[in-house]
């Protein structure tokens, strides 16, 4: 008991350098835009857990800086905080740009993660200011070596060689169950991150879809595969071959163009129940599916072709 009440005593000190160190941050990135929380709610769970007044940990800190890194674009750095940072556990940082390309976007993260392991000795206090300045001071110089490792690795190729197709991809990921808030909230904030459009549905059982670049569906699901579930597994993958900057062929290939979203699919649970048990209404998601061009896929994740108790709209 004494030992589980010095991890918690422990885990409350992470928790507040975090919060003080993001209070620090919005002091010194105060221009409109700069500086990002998706969910404020996020702070007063952390707020109430040091206090005491809960003792659950539902969420994650994360928030995003939007800095103009490149002449007329703004570069946005995508901070998560797991709850040992700093002394246990290290920041995931990630650069995003509609001008920088994916696997490039990868490599920076790579280089990021090299420097704190490489250069912040002092891990025992938060660091993410010292991590966001450096790719500040630096980032012409990062963009230019990520840039070349790419570049060398396709010398051989004509300089015209920039028209290689890419693939679209779309994954229906089926679990036996979805009730964690802070799973919930990962898969949303990564997809939507990936720029993937899809949907997830909480509860028993549970159904994700995710489509867009092939690149990002895997990234996606590298990510959320290693949390714990009971089971989760791809029920189908779809692909199709789409020319080099054919953002109209991909565009047309996407089922839900209006972005990642979770959906309940049940008429008496909202996006703050905690999803426990709950039970799909099965004519609402026969209804969804077919909206969005997707009647197929009733076989792969029920094993029928057509729901019976889905009155035709």
């Amino acid at each position: 008991m004494d030992e589980q009440a010095t991890h918690k005593d422990r885990q409350k000190k992470e928790l507040q350098k975090q919060l003080d160190e993001f209070q620090m941050l919005l002091a010194i990135y105060c221009n409109p835009g700069e500086l990002r929380v998706d969910d404020y709610g996020c702070i007063d769970n952390l707020t109430s857990y040091i206090s005491g007044e809960t003792d659950r940990l539902t969420t994650k800190l994360d928030y995003r800086f939007e800095l103009p890194l490149l002449p007329d674009q703004k570069v946005q750095i995508l901070i998560e905080l797991p709850h040992r940072y700093p002394a246990l556990e290290m920041p995931r940082i990630v650069i995003r740009s509609a001008v920088i390309p994916r696997d490039q976007e990868r490599r920076l993260t790579d280089r990021i993660v090299r420097y704190i392991e490489e250069e912040v000795l002092e891990r025992d206090e938060a660091y993410v200011l010292q991590v966001v300045g450096w790719i500040q001071d630096n980032f012409a110089e990062l963009l230019a070596a990520t840039a070349e490792r790419k570049e060398s690795k396709s010398c051989p190729r004509s300089t015209g060689a920039t028209t290689s197709p890419v693939v679209f991809e779309r994954l229906w990921i089926y679990s036996h169950h979805l009730k964690s808030k802070m799973k919930r909230q990962t898969i949303i904030k990564t997809a939507r991150d990936l720029r993937l459009t899809g949907f997830s549905r909480p509860g028993k059982p549970a159904i994700i879809c995710v489509e867009g670049q092939q690149a990002d569906t895997q990234e996606f699901w590298r990510t959320i595969k290693p949390l714990k579930w009971q089971k989760i597994q791809i029920k189908l993958c779809e692909t199709e071959t789409v020319a080099a900057g054919g953002e109209n062929e991909m565009a047309a290939l996407r089922h839900f163009a209006a972005g990642f979203r979770e959906e309940l699919f049940c008429a008496d649970m909202d996006e703050d129940s905690d999803a426990e048990d709950q039970p799909m209404s099965m004519s609402l998601f026969m209804k969804f599916l077919d909206k969005h061009r997707c009647g197929y896929i009733k076989k792969e994740l029920f094993g029928f072709q057509n729901a019976i108790d889905a009155p035709a709209s």
